[in-house]
C-alpha cells in the first residue's frame, strides 16, 4: 500500500503478504550501491524508502522468514520490549 508523507513523497507500508510495486517506484530508487567501506552514499530517506519498497514487495512474513534465527529472536525482543518508537 502506498501513501504520501508530509513532503508529498510516496512511501510504502509493508503488509503481511507482498504487494505489487509499480516499476516507476523501483526506477526512483538509487541505481547502485556506493560504499565507502563504512557507509552507503545514500541519504537516510533514500535508505528508508529502499527498505520499505523491498519489504512491501516481498511482505513482512517472507521478510521475517528470511531472517536468520538469531535475528528473529532479536526482533521479537525489540517488539516485546516496545523499543520501536
Amino acid at each position: 500500500m502506498a501513501e504520501k508523507n508530509a513532503s508529498n513523497q510516496t512511501y510504502f507500508i509493508p503488509r503481511r503478504f507482498g504487494q505489487p510495486i509499480p516499476a516507476e517506484i523501483f526506477e526512483s530508487l538509487p541505481s547502485c550501491f556506493e560504499h565507502t567501506g563504512e557507509d552507503l552514499f545514500w541519504s537516510d530517506e533514500q535508505m528508508q524508502n529502499a527498505i520499505l519498497v523491498l519489504v512491501a514487495h516481498f511482505g513482512l512474513q517472507r521478510f521475517v522468514q528470511a531472517l536468520p534465527p538469531h535475528s528473529r529472536e532479536e526482533l521479537m525482543c525489540i517488539l516485546e520490549e516496545g523499543q520501536l518508537k
